[in-house]
């Protein structure tokens, strides 16, 4: 959830900020002023030293907006220097005068701890205010505080009202969030039709994760006739999107044939594109594909290199074929020691197989190896697993 709000955080910092007419507990100067949109101007040029000339007296003598603005300086660097606590305390004015972009990012700022100590109950309650100003991000993030339990008791119930809530407002991933627990009927009723509907409608926004939803229900048949040509259409508009787990599946249904046609020179283009963005599955299909000469001319060193990547980051299987080369001395030096250690990490992931092979090659080695061995699977272990 933390990397989730990573995101927002900072799709937030980076885009432009659309302002908010507050009617409740109006700041002392308007926002709508030729003063402060002189600032606006100046900022827009990225003339920051100007824009914080101007809106820094106008903080000073209460203006919300300003304040607001002036917080977002200084976490964002534009001008002053970067500083969160700063940042924070000028966003809490903003805030404290009932400016709704503020509640937001305040309430993400106590979700991240930037700026402010970290508290998921300060977070839920910034949250809440903008929610009920009608804030589609608020109201959207107390959907899943709700439905996680974090700050706030946990109530699937509630959660699908703010992300309906959110929805109705335009929030692409909250429709795709409610559409979820009405195909699952998790504190809803269970509705697939409205449920297929809603994925279709964020899809249509331009949502990935609505796209992707909808390739894995006719992929597997849930709710609705098993597709898998209209599930390879779904999954490639996500990969077109740019989503890296959609990329990795497109890549997989071409080399299987599933829903398109065998094509292996494709699929390796398209696990290279989602490995470019780290995705751990593409790295390890790479893998696959170098040492199997899938799409590619055969490269031991480039497949081991590959499965290090995903290893290295917790990929289990990519551990259990790491553990292979570092047998077989296929693309790597033969080292049995570091093939038990990657073997012990795939174990500990439940990889098939990965147990039996551990203690098969533990029972081959010589005393001295096996005590080298087990001191490094315990290394390996505390800095490759990941748990599921």
């Amino acid at each position: 959830m933390t990397s989730v709000f990573s995101r927002i955080l900072l799709l937030i910092l980076l885009t432009s900020v659309t302002f908010y007419s507050v009617a409740a507990n109006k700041p002392v100067a308007s926002s709508k002023s030729k003063e402060f949109e002189k600032g606006v101007v100046a900022y827009q040029k990225d003339d920051f030293a100007t824009a914080l000339m101007i809106w820094f007296p106008l903080a000073e003598s209460g203006d919300a907006d300003a304040q607001f603005r002036l917080g977002q300086m200084y976490l964002e660097q534009k001008g002053p220097r970067k500083d969160p606590s700063e940042a924070s305390a000028w966003i809490r004015k903003a805030a404290q005068q009932n400016h709704v972009e503020a509640q937001t990012l305040l309430g993400q700022m106590y979700l991240q701890g930037i700026g402010v100590r970290r508290s998921f109950k300060k977070s839920a309650g910034w949250l809440t205010k903008a929610a009920r100003q009608k804030d589609p991000k608020a109201q959207y993030i107390l959907g899943k505080l709700y439905y996680f339990g974090d700050g706030v008791p946990k109530s699937a119930g509630k959660a699908a009202y703010w992300y309906k809530s959110a929805a109705k407002l335009g929030h692409a991933e909250a429709e795709n969030k409610l559409a979820l627990m009405y195909l699952s009927g998790d504190g809803i009723k269970k509705k697939n039709a409205l449920a297929i509907k809603m994925f279709k409608s964020a899809a249509a926004a331009g949502n990935k994760n609505a796209h992707i939803n909808l390739g894995q229900i006719y992929l597997e048949g849930k709710a609705i006739k098993k597709d898998p040509v209209v599930a390879f259409d779904w999954y490639k508009k996500a990969a077109n999107l740019g989503s890296a787990e959609a990329q990795n599946q497109v890549g997989e249904m071409l080399q299987n044939a599933v829903g398109t046609k065998k094509d292996l020179k494709q699929a390796f283009k398209w696990y290279q594109k989602a490995a470019r963005q780290n995705n751990l599955s593409a790295y390890y299909n790479l893998g696959r594909a170098y040492v199997n000469g899938y799409g590619i001319k055969k490269d031991f060193d480039k497949g081991v290199s590959a499965f290090h990547k995903a290893a290295e980051q917790g990929h289990g299987k990519a551990q259990m074929d790491l553990g292979v080369a570092y047998y077989t001395g296929k693309g790597v030096a033969p080292d049995s020691t570091i093939a038990y250690a990657w073997f012990y990490v795939a174990a500990a992931s439940n990889v098939k197989d990965a147990r039996k092979t551990k203690n098969i090659l533990y029972e081959k080695l010589v005393t001295k190896d096996k005590k080298k061995a087990v001191a490094l699977a315990t290394q390996y272990k505390r800095k490759y697993f990941k748990r599921p």
